[in-house]
């Protein structure tokens, strides 16, 4: 196998990634809008879209033993498969907690999810989790390092929200224990879905550097 068909192995491998991060932002961004919009809709839309990143979390698990098969990767190619193995599992699972979050709109449609007190409080926990979706493509694309560990500053914004979110739950909640538990998963699924972009981030500093320092 020549280097030039190596490469362009690598090259897709890369390229999935980099799509999938992009589709794990999108599907995040129709859940939000799902949730606070009440759009059944939108919401249809993710559960729809899912199937797209889990082939290509499919597709990356098809790739890897190809490429290492063929050809005797260097220490940085190695790397670079070996991340892309994790990153995948990590934007794959980012794809299903969009889902999850979708979910909960259609099950509750057409009555809304998110109560009037809480919605500014969502709303910024929904824009922290696009912006950090957002910055964790980029930082597949350019494999900046200081982009890389600024996400974590990006992650402790959706950590200090969802603590404002259980204290506003457990502070004599007026809509009823339903809505209490709805409000409680909806937060830990953007909590969550914070912790796995910040894992593919230092997926990318270890790629470049060789040591997790996230």
């Amino acid at each position: 196998m020549g280097r030039d068909s190596y490469d362009e192995q690598l090259d897709r491998l890369t390229g999935v990634l980099a799509t999938m991060s992009r589709d794990a932002s999108a599907a995040i961004r129709g859940a939000s809008g799902a949730l606070l919009d009440v759009d059944r809709g939108a919401a249809q839309a993710v559960l729809d879209g899912d199937a797209v990143l889990d082939a290509a979390r499919s597709d990356v698990e098809a790739m890897i033993p190809q490429v290492l098969v063929r050809h005797q990767p260097v220490a940085s190619d190695l790397r670079l498969v070996l991340c892309a193995l994790r990153m995948a599992g990590d934007l794959e699972r980012m794809g299903d907690l969009a889902v999850h979050v979708a979910k909960i709109v259609l099950m509750r449609h057409p009555v809304g999810v998110v109560p009037e007190p809480a919605v500014p409080l969502l709303t910024s926990m929904a824009d922290a989790a696009a912006r950090i979706a957002d910055k964790t493509a980029v930082v597949l694309a350019t494999r900046d390092r200081f982009d890389a560990m600024q996400l974590g500053l990006d992650d402790d914004e959706v950590d200090a929200a969802q603590e404002r979110l259980l204290s506003m739950l457990v502070s004599a909640w007026p809509y009823g224990v339903e809505s209490a538990i709805d409000l409680a998963l909806v937060g830990r699924y953007y909590e969550r879905y914070a912790d796995h972009a910040v894992n593919v981030a230092r997926q990318v500093v270890y790629l470049v550097t060789g040591t997790i320092r996230l």
